[in-house]
């Protein structure tokens, strides 16, 4: 919340001082390729007997295509400033496999799994909403800069044995920083070609076995953008 306040300030200083009795409404859909990284550690609170370690870590990553849609408003005279909203309907596995872990107790080295058998985990992103302001060249086309605010949901699926407890969904805030290119076409047309990165906040969560797993996420990625301009 912190994060889009500082955002919807920014919006406003640059409001008071842009001219909006000019400007354009513009929509589009966009292609996107990109890779999501992961790390991760889970820290198990229950402890075992021998010499297992309590502490798991793990890294996932994966890569994906996707569309998403985009609405903004370009203010001022000359179009260099731009307000839009950007939502991805779909969700993608943060990694290309389910990630697998198998405990079981050992008698003749008098080690007990607290939390016994095999342990499948994966997580998508879903729900992906970004708040963003671009600023360019004037006229509206040219080299921009961009600045979001994204909110995503975290949904873990998991498959858990005897004892083993599951994590609950969660969202994340990010900073999304992009650089790209607008150019016109036709009467009303847009293309957009952007470069972009996504820092997420650490994922951080307890399951209801009292374990505790934290995650940093980045996505990497390129888009390809067609609107239309009113």
């Amino acid at each position: 919340m912190k994060r889009l306040n500082i955002l919807l300030s920014a919006l406003l200083s640059a409001f008071l001082f842009t001219s909006v009795q000019a400007g354009s409404l513009g929509i589009g859909v966009t292609g996107n390729i990109a890779s999501v990284s992961a790390e991760g550690t889970e820290t198990l609170t229950k402890s075992n007997t021998g010499t297992e370690n309590s502490i798991q870590t793990a890294t996932a990553g994966n890569q994906f295509m996707y569309g998403s849609l985009y609405a903004e408003w370009s203010m001022g005279d000359s179009e260099m400033f731009t307000v839009g909203i950007a939502h991805v309907p779909y969700s993608a596995d943060i990694n290309s496999k389910t990630l697998s872990r198998t405990d079981a107790s050992d008698t003749a080295s008098r080690y007990t799994a607290v939390q016994s058998g095999t342990m499948k985990a994966n997580a998508e992103i879903d729900n992906h909403t970004t708040y963003y302001v671009e600023m360019g060249a004037p006229g509206g086309t040219g080299v921009y800069g961009k600045l979001g605010y994204t909110e995503v949901d975290i949904n873990v699926k998991q498959s858990v044995s005897t004892n083993a407890g599951t994590y609950p969904n969660k969202t994340l805030d990010a900073w999304t920083y992009a650089l790209g290119y607008k150019a016109g076409f036709g009467e009303n047309g847009v293309l957009k070609v952007e470069g972009y990165l996504t820092d997420y906040d650490t994922f951080k969560s307890t399951s209801t076995s009292s374990n505790t797993v934290s995650a940093d996420l980045d996505l990497v990625g390129a888009q390809f953008s067609v609107g239309v301009k009113f």
